[in-house]
């Protein structure tokens, strides 16, 4: 297939012979392209997007491909959801629980714990509890959890009702350490209401005794205290065991402290530690790692690193040295800087395999090989730190607030789990060996439970163990039970929980049995309606592809098939291939032309398709109308297209007939004006004429085949056939081509010369100058296409008012009276101008009149000036009230004005009235007095100015009011009165309401200075005084150190104005005090609202010094900002106010700062309204 523009020129190249009268059916189908070969499916490599018939590579590849049945679904897939072999039960996190998580699967490890809580009951429940049972208590709650997560099928399990029981916040994430201790207390107080074993007592609490000894008479005072951890500080420890050894370092009570001895009746000085008297099988370890910040007032995590071993011997810590060594057995990690965020994870080793577990809520990982690998637990922010050395066998960790140890059991009775409070040592031989037997069960569930997963041993409920069997036998029918359950989860997974019979059911009861085999039935129902509808999407998937693979077959139209073709827009099939369940109607009206038929412009974005394929489209998607065979082509269209191509061919010729005739010198012939912009568009306003402006000529174009050519020169086009070019090339072709080889200004010069007569004789630089600024539109239209588009040909020559010829000469040009015809003839309509026309009369007159205008504004202005030259130039301004003619007083804003007219009269019309009354308030009273001590200041409401200049403005201007500020002395005393007198009332209105106006803003800059340390004169730091003698560097070298005369005409104090300051009599420059802020270095800008806080102010200060709020002071003008939570209006910080942040010594850890951001200003709340309180 050739190329695009190829078939552009083939398709309409018959129009350069063929009058639009003679247009037949075969030139019509050979304009929209019909008389090109059709594509067979699958033939083209690439769209071929000037055939119609071409539906190659529109997206059907897609569907003629092999599709994932993924594809066909946004189902989830269940098999994800399903408990994998090997693996434990997660918990769902439900927003800010996972510190929850972590301690209900430690606790579930704990096999004695997950065996005393399935041995309680409730005590209002049967042995045989209704089907429909819920929990109602903490027990019955950790009963459920505890069945889920050892026999659930779920990959993860969901503990919500357990989380609303307690009456716990989801998303509101709570002290781990405090829940602990919260729940095991209240989980204790209703295992005691149950009457069970005190299970929790039994596991995790031991003794100390707060020992005190008397340094004089070693008379000893214990007072015994249960715990059930040991809480341990780890600021400034790096080990276990150093904060282990500052738990039980020994104080002395010296001094003020002294020990009052019961044995000694006095005062005596004393010793005081913690002595331990018994550990429990299970040593919870809390390191204190969120600590209390009394500075902040809230919590902060201290990152500091702690190492811990594997095997703890607290044996020299016990009294009569018992044996204590304790295993590692879990570790919970607290990820994060903060105290109030952060995650909480959970590393567990299984009780049997040996192996560590991670839990992290849903997610559980068997970690690889045997040891304890914390990882990428240590790495805060997810940046990989450097790992510290650790001896073999220990462990280091940044982020560990509590290590789980278990002790191990004495040696010679390793079959038997040791407790500190056994009460079954009493039992009879064969009692014993039954209770051995139960313990193997147990282990081998939980065996079960680590390493098959869902599997546990099946032990038959009539099978009993004799007296006589040995422990041999009793391991050897649980392994035996285990592979028989081995070899039926392998022939079916799903049948993989029905396994858990016999002393598993003994274990727990049996509502809650039934409760996970009612969940388990749930979860297989949902499962199986997931399979089931994603078996549906795959099979309607599948059917979709197949009806779109034929209906797209059916598309392809062939020659046999006639008349019978149809169009369809190519953007709506490439949408039908994309999704055809979202395709939209077919909509042909965009693409149709005024006829009511396919617009010739509009066929390239569309395809020409079989009558049956359309037809199908059509049932399915619907349309309001069709474009079908010979009948959807327009004759008109074509016709009026051949008539506009003939067309401009004609305007190629007289373009290259025009541009050869500008060449050369027609000095000789009758010339006429035509506007520049005009001539440089006169073939494309030619062409819009022609198709009465119905669409630009570059869409045109592009139909065509006609193309921009910015490269070629002299006027000549590239083949004959372009019509347009870019604005640059036309000012320089043939369109600006010059009279006799001569300029252009040289033409126009000459032709002015020529028409003297005809023109009055006028000031043509300022006529020109001032012409210019009007037609500037004009000029910008004939260099932009937009503002050409509205262009009519040589109306850029006509004035705006009257429609005469335009006086402004550079907004036209001459051109030959044979070139005139020419462009006559495509515009007969336009303004005519031979080279005598005379241009607008009324414009002229009015050029003139505001020529004399102007003059007289220059004049006035120069007269103003060298009456009034120190006012303009703000010079010798009145410091002091003239005690003989005293100080006039002028309004800034009339001031600002007559120095405005000034330096350009021609551009600002002159004052005449002197406007005070601005000055004056409703009262007739001043509102503007001066200071009663200090210089007097201009501003930028009033300005100070001598008599002799009052003497000045009276002759110059009329006024309003005359304002004079008089000093004179009674008494011995200083009295100031203006004239007229202050009104008091509306001056404190005035001050009252600027002052609201200094304080309140929305976008505001305040400049933040940061200082090593308080400045002794920092009161005095504000450089923004409106004030040049508030620079005392300044005052020195003006007023005092200069030397320099000042000149007084009527014995009043002035000065000279800074700006106009150069040298002093030593040579020194005297430096003017700018009125704008002056940065200093390191000074930072803060945009703010007066709105905000000061809390407000100090976060985005933050940002910028990286200094935490709570280490920050800041100063204005000496004063200390306080009390956060009051907007800066109420702290009177005005916009442009210099503050001086003066930071305190920065805190060990920099990342807890972030709760200083947190909206809440409410103090925290803990547990408070939870049921771990409510007892």
């Amino acid at each position: 297939m050739p190329p695009k523009p190829t078939l552009d020129k083939q398709c309409w190249q018959w129009a350069e012979t063929t009058d639009p009268e003679d247009v037949s059916l075969a030139n019509v189908r050979s304009a929209y392209r019909l008389n090109l070969p059709t594509c067979k499916l699958g033939a083209c490599k690439r769209q071929c997007k000037g055939n119609p018939y071409c539906v190659n590579c529109i997206g059907e590849k897609v569907w003629f491909g092999k599709i994932e049945e993924s594809s066909w679904h946004d189902v989830q897939d269940p098999v994800e959801e399903r408990r994998k072999a090997g693996m434990f039960v997660g918990l769902k996190n439900l927003g800010a629980t996972c510190y929850v998580n972590t301690f209900l699967q430690l606790w579930f490890h704990n096999e004695t714990v997950r065996k005393g809580i399935y041995q309680w009951r409730e005590l209002w429940t049967s042995s045989n509890a209704l089907d429909d049972w819920k929990p109602t208590s903490v027990c019955g709650h950790l009963q459920v959890i505890f069945g889920l997560l050892e026999l659930s099928k779920r990959r993860y399990i969901d503990p919500s009702e357990f989380i609303k029981h307690l009456g716990l916040d989801a998303g509101l994430q709570q002290d781990a350490q405090e829940f602990s201790k919260l729940f095991l207390s209240v989980l204790e107080e209703n295992i005691l209401q149950g009457n069970a074993t005190n299970v929790i007592k039994d596991q995790f609490c031991g003794k100390y005794a707060y020992v005190t000894r008397c340094s004089n008479c070693n008379n000893t005072s214990e007072r015994m205290s249960e715990f059930y951890e040991l809480d341990l500080n780890i600021q400034g420890h790096k080990t276990l065991a150093e904060s282990l050894k500052g738990f039980l370092e020994v104080e002395k009570l010296e001094g003020d402290n002294k020990y009052m001895c019961s044995n000694c009746n006095g005062k005596q000085d004393a010793t005081r530690a913690i002595e331990l008297k018994s550990l429990p099988p299970v040593l919870n370890l809390q390191l204190l790692r969120f600590v209390f910040d009394v500075k902040t007032g809230s919590k902060k995590k201290l990152n500091s690193c702690i190492q811990f071993p594997d095997v703890l011997d607290m044996t020299e810590n016990l009294p009569g040295n018992e044996s204590a060594i304790y295993d590692l057995n879990a570790v919970l990690i607290h990820r994060g800087p903060s105290a109030y965020s952060g995650h909480y994870v959970a590393h567990i080793k299984g009780k049997d395999s040996q192996n560590w577990f991670k839990f992290n809520d849903e997610e559980i990982e068997k970690i690889k090989g045997k040891n304890l690998q914390l990882g990428s637990e240590e790495d805060l922010d997810g940046k990989k730190q450097k790992a510290a050395r650790t001896p073999k066998g220990h462990h280091s960790s940044k982020n560990a607030y509590m290590l789980v140890y278990t002790r191990r059991p004495p040696s010679g009775n390793n079959s038997v789990e040791h407790s500190a409070c056994n009460t079954e040592t009493s039992k009879s031989e064969n009692n014993i060996t039954i209770h051995t037997k139960k313990e193997i069960c147990c282990n081998n569930i939980s065996s079960s439970v680590s390493e098959n997963a869902i599997c546990k041993s099946e032990i038959a409920e009539s099978s009993t163990m004799k007296s006589g069997d040995t422990l041999k036998d009793v391991q050897r029918e649980l392994i035996d039970s285990v592979s028989v359950d081995d070899n039926e989860r392998s022939a079916n997974q799903n049948s993989s929980t029905n396994a858990v019979h016999g002393d598993t059911k003994k274990l727990i009861p049996n509502y809650v049995v039934k409760f996970v085999e009612k969940d388990n039935e749930n979860f297989e129902q949902w499962v199986n309606e997931m399979n089931l509808m994603k078996e549906e999407n795959i099979a309607k998937g599948q059917e979709k592809q197949e009806t779109v693979k034929a209906i797209y077959q059916d598309l392809c139209y062939s020659k046999e098939d006639g008349n019978g073709f149809e169009w369809i827009p190519m953007s709506w099939l490439s949408k039908w291939l994309n999704d055809p369940a979202t395709a939209p109607a077919i909509k042909l009206s965009p693409f149709m032309c005024s006829h009511g038929k396919l617009c010739p412009d509009q066929s390239l974005k569309m395809k020409c398709v079989s009558e049956k394929g359309a037809d199908q489209l059509f049932s399915i998607y619907g349309g309001e109308l069709r474009l079908r065979g010979n009948e959807s082509l327009c004759v008109k269209c074509i016709q009026k297209k051949c008539n506009l191509i003939r067309t401009k061919q004609l305007i190629v010729e007289d373009d290259k007939f025009i541009s050869g005739k500008m060449k050369v010198n027609f000095a000789e012939e009758k010339c006429f004006w035509v506007g520049k912009g005009s001539f440089r568009s006169w073939r494309r306003l030619a062409v819009e004429l022609l198709t009465d402006n119905e669409g630009k000529v570059g869409e045109n174009d592009e139909v065509t085949g006609l193309t921009y050519d910015t490269n070629h020169e002299n006027g000549e086009f590239e083949n004959n056939e372009d019509l347009l070019m870019t604005e640059n090339t036309v000012g320089k072709g043939s369109s600006d081509s010059n009279l006799g080889g001569k300029s252009d200004e040289s033409n126009e010069i000459g032709i002015d010369a020529r028409k003297v007569k005809s023109e009055p004789n006028i000031d043509r630089s300022s006529e020109v100058k001032d012409i210019k600024n009007r037609k500037k539109s004009i000029d910008n239209a004939a260099d932009d296409d937009d503002n050409e588009d509205s262009l009519q040909f040589n109306e850029d020559l006509l004035c705006e008012e009257h429609g005469g010829l335009d006086p402004d000469v550079s907004c036209r040009k001459v051109v030959p009276e044979s070139v005139w015809v020419r462009l006559k003839h495509y515009f007969p309509n336009c303004a005519e101008f031979d080279i005598n026309s005379p241009s607008c009369e009324k414009c002229t007159a009015s050029i003139e009149a505001e020529n004399k205008s102007k003059e007289r504004n220059r004049q006035l202005a120069a007269s103003q000036k060298a009456a009034l030259l120190d006012l303009f130039h703000d010079r010798k301004r009145p410091t002091s009230i003239n005690p003989t003619n005293g100080t006039y007083v002028l309004s800034t804003e009339f001031v600002n004005m007559w120095r405005q007219f000034v330096r350009d009269p021609l551009k600002h019309d002159p004052v005449t009235k002197v406007f005070n009354d601005i000055l004056i308030c409703e009262h007739n009273g001043f509102l503007f007095p001066p200071a009663e001590h200090g210089p007097l200041k201009s501003d930028d409401k009033i300005t100070y100015i001598t008599a002799d200049e009052w003497r000045q403005i009276q002759n110059l201007f009329s006024f309003d009011n005359e304002i004079i500020i008089v000093m004179y002395n009674e008494n011995s005393k200083r009295e100031i009165v203006t004239l007229p007198n202050v009104c008091d009332d509306c001056l404190s209105k005035r001050l009252s309401f600027e002052e609201s106006e200094l304080f309140e803003y929305e976008k505001g800059i305040i400049y933040i200075r940061k200082q090593q340390k308080m400045d002794k004169n920092v009161e005095n730091s504000n450089e923004n005084s409106d004030s040049n003698l508030d620079d005392p560097e300044f005052s020195d070298k003006w007023n005092g150190g200069s030397g320099r005369k000042r000149h007084n005409a009527s014995d009043c104090t002035v000065s000279e104005p800074p700006e106009k300051a150069l040298k002093n009599t030593n040579g020194n420059k005297i430096v003017r005090k700018s009125q704008r802020h002056r940065k200093a270095r390191g000074e930072k800008e803060v945009t703010i609202s007066s709105k905000q806080t000061l809390k407000d102010l100090k976060l985005k200060i933050m940002g910028l010094f990286s200094v935490p709020p709570f280490d920050q002071n800041l100063y204005i003008d000496g004063r200390l900002l306080s009390d956060n939570d009051r907007s800066l209006c109420d702290l009177r910080v005005a916009s442009g106010s210099v503050i001086d942040l003066i930071a305190d010594e920065p805190q060990e850890e920099p990342n807890f700062l972030e709760e200083f951001v947190k909206e809440s200003g409410m103090p925290e709340s803990g547990f408070k309204g939870t049921n771990l309180l409510s007892t």
